[in-house]
Order: C-alpha cells, then sequence, then structure tokens
C-alpha cells in the first residue's frame, strides 16, 4: 500500500511522459535494427558491384594485354624483316670506293706506286676502304637504320594508341 500511497504523489501528466518516452526509445530501437539491416545490406549490394567492377576492369585489362601482345608481336616481325631487308641490300652492295685524291691527297694513281716495305707499302687494292673501315661503316649504317626503324615503331604505337596530337 505505501507504494501505491508514493505512486499517488506523482501526478498522472508525469506518467503519460513517462510511457511516452519509454515508447519512443522502443521505437529507436526497433527502428534502429531496420536502419541497420538496410544499411547492411547497401554495403553488400556496394562491395557485390564493386568485385563485379574489378572483375570486369580485369577482364578488359586481360584483353588489352592479349592485344598489345598481338600488336608488338606483328610491329616486331615488320622491325625485324626490315632490318633483315637492309641487312641484306647492304651485304649485297658494292664496297665504297675512293677517288685517289681521297686516299693519297695529291694526284692519281699515287696509291698505286710501289714504295719501301713496311707500313708505308703501296695498298695492293687502291681506292677501296680497307676491310676493317668497311665492316665499321656497315655496322654503322646498321645502327642507323636500327634507330630510325625504332623512331618508326614509336610513332606507329603513339598513333595506334591514340597519343598523338591532333593535327
Amino acid at each position: 500500500m505505501s507504494v501505491l500511497a508514493l505512486l499517488r504523489i506523482v501526478p498522472s501528466w508525469c506518467y503519460w511522459i513517462l510511457a511516452l518516452v519509454a515508447l519512443c526509445l522502443g521505437c529507436e530501437i526497433h527502428g534502429a535494427g531496420r536502419v541497420q539491416a538496410k544499411w547492411d545490406l547497401q554495403e553488400a549490394s556496394r562491395k557485390a558491384a564493386e568485385a563485379q567492377a574489378v572483375k570486369s576492369r580485369e577482364s578488359e585489362n586481360q584483353a588489352l594485354k592479349a592485344q598489345f601482345a598481338a600488336d608488338r608481336a606483328l610491329m616486331k616481325k615488320d622491325y625485324d624483316a626490315k632490318l633483315s631487308d637492309y641487312a641484306d641490300r647492304l651485304a649485297r652492295s658494292e664496297r665504297l670506293r675512293l677517288g685517289a685524291a681521297w686516299c693519297d691527297g695529291a694526284t692519281p694513281g699515287a696509291g698505286a706506286i710501289s714504295g719501301a716495305p713496311g707500313s708505308n707499302a703501296a695498298d695492293p687494292d687502291p681506292g677501296m676502304v680497307g676491310a676493317d673501315l668497311q665492316r665499321a661503316i656497315d655496322r654503322f649504317k646498321e645502327r642507323i637504320a636500327a634507330g630510325f626503324e625504332t623512331g618508326r615503331l614509336a610513332q606507329q604505337v603513339i598513333i595506334k594508341n591514340g597519343l598523338a596530337p591532333p593535327p
């Protein structure tokens, strides 16, 4: 009975406020669960979409990688063919012939004059570049051709990938 007497001391409108607060807290707790469930569902769908996008990008990258490898192989084949063609033409070409004025700086035929034995002896094949010099010239020509072909190859790659500036 004393508890009932104590409860009667508090006005009834306080009980209504207390009931309203309890109801709000109950709805908040119940609503938080629904909000959390929605949040979890959205997070799961977002993660699934991101995983799918990553798989899609990986497959696109693999396709591009295969395409680039095929392009690179084709360009390398073309590059090698051009260089071997140039090397074949270089091997079939005549040796460089220089005039007598180039060889001795004086009169024509001075290289054919026989002289004392030793390093000042006459050149057995006057008017032609020596074999070692000819090999050096041929190597130099091959390096120049390889450099030009590399430049053309780089231009093809730049143009093919759309990296060239607009005309």
